[in-house]
């Protein structure tokens, strides 16, 4: 009897060791640091001028008339809405951990046709691709006519902002249809039409700004990067192939200069990422949802790991040119006293947070390939002798000093060093103006 007695003795102070580290866990306050990071990154963006979202949302459909298109993206905010109070995991509801939400779109109408992409962002040169099989690519090209159209409509935008609530579970645009202009371009060039194919490609590059600088999320962020560096690439081959005194059409004036140092920042995306990062719900009406869960906590500790990107550190970085990192925290060890009434909370701040370096330096690459592009078009009005001397004359801030401008061995190309990922030696090496003409 007395080791029963003992027994219960025992359980009922550990139960009781228990319920007090929860309370303390519970009723622990958000570290001020924590706090500050929330508040930073709780910061809505703010945007001015025309919205792109409806036309990207909508970019992978042929045939939406403009009369349809707010009613469609309307019912896909209410789904999208309707998903992100249905709680993860949910499985009677939503059929899965992060089932996608079905657009309004679908079924309504067609698709725009599958093609082939000939020039990627990040792939090697386009003009050699094209020249292969120009008339394959000219057959390709009829069916998506009306798609870049749609591509070409968008450099008349200013900001890329998402009217919906943020939920992992939303259906992303397809940002890789917008690599399909670059060939239509390249292929223009090739048929010897250059002034509409430099028209199109100031016009993507101008969408591209659009998109790294002034949008609320990390992916449309990085696409705009990746669009960016792909059209100056692009410029670059098919200026290589035009005499030095073609002038650029209109629609490249104001294109290819270099950007602001608030303009490679990466702040507002992040504040998105965090937004969408930290949109875990759980099952708030679960009897015990309370004892593992506390979304405040969970949104602090999210905040604290996503505001590298806005803090003075990395605005600092970016007027100097050099490259924008910060630390994401390991994964931290379950028996942590917040985590005693938080476990949940702690187990998704581990596995949500990605490895955001991998991203840091995208934009400044891409405002180093603008600059690249600005000195190119230097480059095609000084002639005054060899590429190296004229190098040596441009203008110290457009060469500039964390990242010269040089030549390469041959004296044939410019290039720049890239920031790429940590460790990376890579370049972005672009045909010098007027290099390629027959002799």
């Amino acid at each position: 009897m007395k080791v029963l007695r003992w027994i219960v003795t025992a359980a009922l102070l550990v139960l009781a060791a228990m319920v007090l580290l929860w309370l303390v866990s519970h009723w622990m306050p958000v570290p001020k640091a924590r706090q500050q990071a929330l508040a930073l990154m709780e910061q809505p963006p703010h945007f001015e001028g025309a919205n792109a979202f409806d036309a990207i949302w909508l970019l992978d459909f042929d045939d939406v008339p403009d009369s349809a298109r707010a009613a469609l993206i309307a019912e896909d905010g209410r789904r999208i809405a309707a998903a992100a109070r249905t709680p993860l995991g949910d499985a009677a509801a939503d059929g899965g951990l992060l089932e996608q939400v079905p657009r309004a779109a679908l079924g309504r109408y067609p698709h725009v046709a599958d093609m082939d992409v000939i020039c990627s962002w990040g792939g090697g040169e386009c003009l050699p691709q094209v020249r292969a099989a120009p008339d394959a690519l000219a057959q390709s090209l009829q069916s998506q006519q009306a798609l870049l159209a749609r591509i070409a409509a968008l450099s008349r935008y200013d900001h890329y902002q998402s009217p919906f609530v943020a939920d992992a579970r939303a259906p992303l645009p397809r940002w890789t249809l917008l690599q399909r202009s670059a060939a239509a371009h390249a292929l223009a060039h090739v048929q010897g039409h250059s002034d509409a194919a430099l028209a199109g490609i100031c016009s993507d590059t101008r969408t591209g700004r659009m998109l790294m600088s002034r949008s609320d999320g990390l992916v449309p962020a990085m696409l705009g990067a990746g669009m960016v560096r792909g059209n100056v690439r692009l410029l670059a081959e098919v200026l290589a192939e035009l005499p030095l005194d073609q002038p650029l059409p209109p629609a490249c004036n104001g294109v290819f200069s270099r950007p602001a140092a608030d303009a490679l920042s990466m702040c507002t995306a992040m504040r998105g990422e965090f937004q969408l990062v930290s949109s875990a719900n759980l099952d708030q009406e679960h009897p015990l949802a309370f004892l593992v869960w506390d979304a405040r906590k969970f949104r602090a500790a999210t905040a604290e790991r996503l505001q590298g990107a806005c803090l003075p550190a990395a605005a600092h970085a970016l007027e100097a040119d050099q490259p924008v990192r910060w630390p994401v925290p390991s994964p931290q060890s379950l028996w942590r006293l917040e985590c005693a009434a938080n476990a949940v909370g702690c187990i998704l701040g581990d596995i949500a947070g990605p490895a955001y370096v991998a991203y840091t330096t995208r934009l400044q690459d891409a405002g180093a390939s603008l600059r690249a592009a600005e000195a190119l078009l230097w480059l095609r009005g000084y002639q005054q002798g060899p590429a190296a001397d004229a190098l040596q004359a441009m203008p110290a801030d457009l060469r500039g000093q964390a990242r010269p401008l040089q030549l390469d061995a041959q004296g044939q190309r410019l290039q720049v060093a890239l920031y790429g990922r940590p460790g990376s030696n890579e370049w972005l090496s672009l045909p010098l103006p007027a290099s390629r003409l027959p002799d």
